[in-house]
């Protein structure tokens, strides 16, 4: 695929109610060359595993694990590994349509 060119961060922490959600609509994206970088903020449920469970079927999607520290914190840490020369954030009660990284990099920034 050669270098990435976007990173998707997703803040992590108790989410194990939308994660799946989330993590299918990025799954279907249209566009392909990004990374989805999950980032586990001290979550005490089951989005550890759910986390866990994507990353050993997708090569792209990649797992961070830090003490909760809150969403700010996760966003850095996201970004300080992060390999796209742009950046994006969903949450992870967010569900994407199929276009959205398509049209973000669309857009003329």
């Amino acid at each position: 695929m050669g270098r990435v060119v976007l990173s998707v961060i997703v803040p992590i922490h108790n989410a194990e109610q939308t994660l799946n959600r989330c993590v299918d609509s990025m799954i279907a994206q249209t566009f392909t060359n990004y990374e989805l970088i999950l980032v586990k903020d001290g979550s005490t449920d089951s989005s550890a595993s759910i986390c866990s469970d994507y990353a050993s079927r997708h090569s792209f999607i990649k797992v961070m694990n830090q003490e909760h520290s809150g969403v700010s914190a996760a966003r850095n840490a996201g970004i300080r590994a992060a390999q796209g020369e742009r950046l994006t954030f969903v949450d992870a009660d967010d569900e994407v349509t199929p276009t959205f990284l398509s049209t973000f990099m669309e857009e003329d920034l």
